[in-house]
């Protein structure tokens, strides 16, 4: 059975956020997030999340620019579900955030990531991020911190 959206709309609960976090291939956290937008199927099943915040590059405008951390929706889904919850979630930030002029996310080649979810919609690549390969920690401070591979990832952008 395939599972269409029938709605994105934000979650008013930390329970979203954890759920990504527990499913998503990076197996971390965010620190900080704007908001967090679930995706639910007609009977109100959540079978997606993004996670948007501030950018994390150094001198970008977190005022004018957003950063979606996350993507995630469950097997079974329609086709081409990520790229159309791209546009829903754009409409959904023109509407409630009319200052943001400028989205940011970014994909990772190293694990098969090619940034088509991204390309369907629209958004443009815009370089690349400067680490090549390597391991490394996780960015955020504490026991919790898991060694990772740290390879360079595509940046994407797009109006929304």
């Amino acid at each position: 059975m395939q599972l269409r959206i029938r709605r994105a709309q934000p979650s008013e609960c930390a329970l979203t956020k954890e759920w990504v976090v527990e499913n998503h291939y990076l197996d971390e956290g965010v620190a900080i997030s704007a908001f967090v937008l679930e995706f639910l199927a007609g009977d109100g099943e959540l079978v997606g999340a993004m996670i948007l915040g501030s950018p994390h590059g150094a001198g970008l405008d977190g005022d004018r620019i957003l950063e979606l951390y996350r993507v995630y929706f469950i097997d079974g889904t329609d086709r081409f579900i990520e790229s159309r919850s791209l546009g829903m979630m754009r409409k959904f930030v023109r509407t409630w955030c009319p200052q943001i002029k400028l989205m940011l996310s970014y994909s990772d080649p190293s694990v098969g990531h090619r940034g088509t979810i991204y390309e369907a919609d629209g958004w443009a690549p815009f370089g690349h991020t400067k680490r090549e390969s390597g391991a490394g920690w996780g960015r955020h401070k504490g026991r919790n911190r898991k060694p990772r591979s740290i390879s360079s990832k595509v940046r994407w952008v797009r109006t929304p």
